[in-house]
């Protein structure tokens, strides 16, 4: 590793494991009174209030970003309130592993949106990724399809972030920090529509008083750096050495989960994650080869 790639590849490790440990600070806020997705209104809330001056200061910026970083950070906000919903009301491993399905829906956006060829090495790793998600699922009710609202939002959550990642790549010459403004903004708005919907019980005044300092540990210094720091290095590094950097959230998500809580992690879990991780570096290898040959010239 080059001095020159190894700040931005340790900004995305540790921006990786960060994502991956964001379930427990999330299930504590919803245990400490905050349940179903005021946790998630609290948590961005806090983050996009805190990004309010750099909003104001940036705005012609963030205009002239256009569509594809409206649609870009409009994704990214709600895939990360459907994943904060999805952890609640389901088992981390699962949601997690379904989530990293993302490469297979990235590669059928850049496809259609890009125009890029689908070669023979992403459809084997498509094929790797598929199958881990039908070992996760099983074949108990016939076909390997979601059975739970978790299962079904752990997809979507990660269809949504691969739609954010494409839109973000046709946009390359718009900033990190401009995404990651949209990105909070629409969290933001999406959580407070939902919570105007949801049954959950509105949390009292004395839970939010005690929930402040965790909100904001969660809010400005973990999510909000993590965000910042994976958007930072990964414009810094090839995409190959990214996708496998992003595979430590899956790695850190179920070792902490089989840790920490009573949730089932036994052969079919071990055995989709270990798919999924292999389509995770099988979708990385093309990328991680053109990236050596144009180091080696």
């Amino acid at each position: 590793m080059s001095g020159g790639t190894r700040l931005p590849t340790l900004a995305v490790a540790f921006a990786a494991v960060a994502w991956g440990l964001w379930w427990i600070p999330v299930r504590w806020l919803a245990e400490g009174g905050l349940h179903g997705d005021w946790a998630s209104l609290a948590i961005f809330g806090v983050t996009a209030a805190a990004m309010t001056p750099f909003i104001v200061a940036r705005r012609s910026r963030l205009i002239s970003g256009g569509f594809d970083l409206l649609l870009s950070g409009v994704s990214f906000g709600v895939m990360m309130v459907l994943w904060n919903h999805a952890v609640l009301i389901g088992e981390v491993v699962r949601v997690v592993l379904l989530f990293y399905l993302a490469p297979v829906w990235a590669t059928l956006l850049a496809a259609v949106l890009l125009r890029e060829p689908i070669g023979a090495w992403r459809v084997f790793a498509m094929g790797l990724g598929l199958s881990g998600a039908a070992v996760i699922l099983g074949f108990e009710g016939g076909w390997p399809l979601p059975r739970s609202a978790a299962d079904w939002l752990g997809l979507l959550s990660g269809a949504l972030f691969a739609l954010s990642a494409t839109l973000a790549r046709r946009s390359s010459n718009v900033s990190g920090f401009d995404k990651t403004c949209v990105s909070y903004v629409a969290a933001a708005l999406f959580a407070f529509f939902l919570v105007s919907g949801d049954s959950a019980p509105a949390p009292h005044g004395a839970e939010l008083i005690e929930a402040i300092p965790l909100v904001l540990a969660t809010s400005v210094f973990f999510i909000l750096p993590a965000t910042l720091l994976v958007f930072w290095g990964a414009t810094r590094l090839d995409p190959g050495r990214v996708a496998i950097l992003l595979l430590l959230e899956l790695v850190a998500a179920a070792i902490a989960s089989a840790v920490l809580t009573q949730e089932p992690f036994g052969w079919r879990e071990a055995a989709g994650c270990g798919l999924i991780l292999l389509a995770g570096l099988a979708e990385a290898a093309p990328d991680l080869r053109a990236a050596h040959r144009s180091r080696s010239r």
